[in-house]
């Protein structure tokens, strides 16, 4: 790997101040409910996959969906299609994501991202009677995918698909998660997460306090090449919640971040609005040039809240320029026009 080159070849883009502010869609999604097997599949699409194309091809806008009954989620999947329902390599899928502008994040006033995948992402399941992801009814959610197709073989007509696995059941789950995440780049929420790496070891770090109190049960990260450590800790305490050094290749590529669950006395660890904690991403450059966008930290977790969890407020400047960020980096990637859409959504700050 040169000793100057990117680590992510989607990090640095920005928008361009001329462009129209771009909009929510509803024309490119689907979402279908199966009551037998409990499973309710939000599909985006279509869109076509030349052979050999980047993630800068044309992408569909963010797509806005609504919660179509009480439900928690206790597990999904991903797979994708062509138009003639054959599947196709899961390699197309760059990321897909799933928020929801009607609740904010724990530790930021910014959307509550509720899951993410990529083509690495195994199903995920949840002891349906004992953990679950709660949603309510007629509430809204932002749906995002970005593909790409580095095969030689082109698919027309593709659709991905999320399936949720879910309970109505209202006494389950016994304890009701929420997922957050906290950045070493935040603030921040109008640009790419990715900071350069200076020659040596350097760390970056971010610290505050969460909105409610609750218990976390599990802790995982998200680290770039020649990372050499990540840590959150509850300052105020002293208490080190996540401390991990992720193995790596000969090539300094991370082949593992190990996740924590709690395995003390309780159900979790308990985290109160009155602490403040810190994120810090530790990383060693061994070259002697600067690695340009080569740092990113990130950590995410499962949380059983205590208290109501809160509702976002798309007043919040920072909630404001995270919505927008959303909705404009897939145009700034190449978003398809959909053409006239009557149904379309605005920004929630203009509600």
């Amino acid at each position: 790997m040169p000793a100057a080159a990117g680590q992510d070849a989607h990090a640095g883009h920005v928008m361009a101040e001329e462009d129209a502010r771009p909009t929510t869609s509803t024309r490119s999604i689907r979402i279908v409910d199966d009551p037998g097997r409990k499973e309710l599949a939000v599909v985006l699409g279509p869109i076509d996959l030349p052979a050999f194309s980047s993630h800068h091809m044309e992408q569909l806008p963010v797509q806005e969906g609504t919660v179509p009954f009480d439900m928690t989620i206790r597990g999904y999947r991903t797979h994708i299609i062509d138009r003639d329902g054959n599947p196709v390599p899961r390699a197309v899928l760059h990321h897909m994501n799933l928020l929801d502008p009607g609740r904010r994040e724990l530790f930021l006033p910014i959307m509550l991202r509720v899951l993410a995948a990529s083509h690495e992402t195994p199903p995920i399941r949840l002891p349906g009677w004992l953990f679950g992801i709660p949603m309510r009814s007629g509430s809204t959610f932002l749906a995002l995918t970005m593909l790409h197709n580095p095969t030689e073989v082109s698919y027309e007509g593709v659709t991905v698909h999320l399936t949720l696995e879910y309970e109505r059941n209202e006494p389950l789950p016994v304890y009701p998660v929420v997922p957050f995440h906290v950045d070493a780049m935040y603030p921040e929420v109008s640009a790419t997460k990715s900071w350069d790496l200076p020659p040596g070891l350097s760390t970056k770090s971010w610290e505050a306090s969460p909105a409610i109190r609750g218990l976390v049960i599990g802790l995982g990260g998200h680290l770039h090449a020649y990372a050499s450590r990540l840590t959150f800790r509850n300052l105020t305490a002293g208490e080190l919640l996540y401390d991990v050094r992720p193995e790596l290749d000969e090539n300094g590529q991370i082949v593992d971040i190990p996740m924590l669950t709690h395995q003390g006395r309780g159900v979790g660890v308990l985290v109160v609005p009155g602490h403040t904690y810190r994120i810090t991403a530790e990383y060693l450059n061994p070259f002697d040039t600067v690695i340009e966008n080569g740092g990113m930290g990130a950590v995410g977790g499962a949380f059983i809240p205590l208290e109501r969890w809160p509702a976002s407020n798309p007043r919040e400047a920072l909630f404001a320029a995270d919505y927008d960020w959303v909705i404009r980096s897939q145009v700034a990637h190449g978003a398809a026009h959909e053409g006239p859409d009557p149904a379309q959504g605005s920004s929630p700050a203009r509600r």
